[in-house]
């Protein structure tokens, strides 16, 4: 990341949100600092556009080591209305083996800030939200150690949720992805987009759960979604439409919460190879086992297929082809202010036309301390 991008952009936001906190007092909330350690193994045989392929291997291992701050500033908290800045930063720095001229040593640097005004009206609560996320990679490797490039990640948006039943939202994004003079393919990826989304959801409660938080709800959704990529194309920019629908569920029970959300788009283009159809499942679910200790599952499985069958190589910011994630981290809480969690994960990404992979899999140990209450 630049030098000093990331504290001015969160010194920038919380200037702006100030002058609405004149009255109130600031507080911190959920602030988190982790350390990590991860061991990771990675097999494949893909092709890279924006990576170059000349010490590619298809077995890679790397060590991972990181650590990083998120929190919430709440500046103003009233009866009817609030303001918050959410901000996250850390570093992650790798040393990779398996490589047949050098071992490389990626560091990556990454933040986030995102401003949020919350306001309940007579008919349901109107939110309106600014944030931006940036990203930087040094010493990027080739696959099958995958690293998305850096960007700057600038967003907008305002949404409306009537009486907890409909919703509406639109947003709009600026993606500038920093290429480098090795790989100037990077500034190809450079987008602008426009996203609407509407949803209707419905929360279930029975008389006999009144005494707890337990609940369970449905949501359907639809969305649009219009992304131009100013560096593609000759004489006018690659435009993408795509349209998608989908449904979610959600429950919180005593000891177990779970969500699901099932989504399919259909995206169409000015540049006919990269028109596809696509699916895609996640699921989440969370289990209190005792006082003390918690276990959380993370999974998604993607389908993707292009309308013209040419494209062949993972391209970073664009959707994969075929995705399977899943992820299991057990969690045991040390102290009021300290909990350790083991991650282990498994990926799986590949192409649907020459049967090209890769994959990564691994542990991890967390230490996150939450410094007050």
């Amino acid at each position: 990341m630049r030098t000093g991008r990331f504290p001015a952009l969160l010194a920038m936001c919380v200037g702006l949100a100030a002058p609405a906190a004149a009255d109130g007092q600031i507080r911190l909330r959920d602030f988190v600092i982790t350390e990590g350690a991860s061991l990771e193994g990675y097999l494949g045989n893909f092709a890279a556009i924006t990576v170059p392929q000349i010490d590619s291997t298809e077995k890679a291992v790397a060590g991972v080591g990181e650590v990083s701050v998120r929190g919430i500033l709440r500046l103003m908290g009233r009866e009817n209305q609030t303001v918050d800045v959410a901000f996250d930063g850390g570093i992650r720095q790798f040393a990779t083996g398996g490589f047949q001229l050098r071992n490389y040593a990626p560091r990556e640097h990454s933040g986030s800030v995102e401003t949020m005004y919350q306001r309940l009206i007579r008919s349901g609560t109107l939110t309106a939200q600014t944030g931006a996320r940036l990203r930087s990679i040094s010493d990027r490797p080739p696959l099958p150690i995958y690293l998305s490039p850096g960007y700057d990640r600038y967003t907008a948006g305002v949404s409306y949720l009537h009486r907890g039943l409909f919703d509406l939202g639109v947003e709009g994004e600026i993606a500038d992805y920093l290429a480098p003079k090795v790989q100037p393919a990077l500034d190809l990826l450079d987008r602008s987009s426009l996203v609407v989304n509407a949803g209707i959801r419905k929360i279930y409660r029975s008389a006999a759960e009144l005494d707890r938080d337990d609940y369970w709800g449905l949501r359907a959704f639809s969305s649009y979604s219009y992304h131009s990529y100013p560096q593609q194309g000759e004489g006018s920019p690659r435009i993408d439409h795509a349209l998608g629908a989908g449904a979610a569920f959600q429950g919180r029970w005593e000891r177990l919460s779970l969500e699901l959300t099932l989504e399919g788009t259909r995206s169409r283009s000015t540049s006919l190879r990269v028109e596809y159809n696509a699916a895609r499942l996640n699921g989440r679910a969370d289990w209190i086992l005792g006082e003390n200790t918690q276990i959380g599952l993370l999974g998604t499985l993607a389908r993707k297929r292009f309308i013209q069958p040419d494209q062949d190589a993972l391209v970073a910011g664009e959707e994969a082809d075929n995705a399977s994630i899943l992820y299991a981290e057990l969690t045991r809480h040390l102290g009021d202010r300290v909990s350790g969690a083991f991650r282990f994960g498994w990926q799986k990404v590949e192409t649907n036309i020459s049967g090209a992979y890769y994959t990564r899999f691994g542990g991890s140990f967390f230490l996150r301390v939450r410094p007050w209450n």
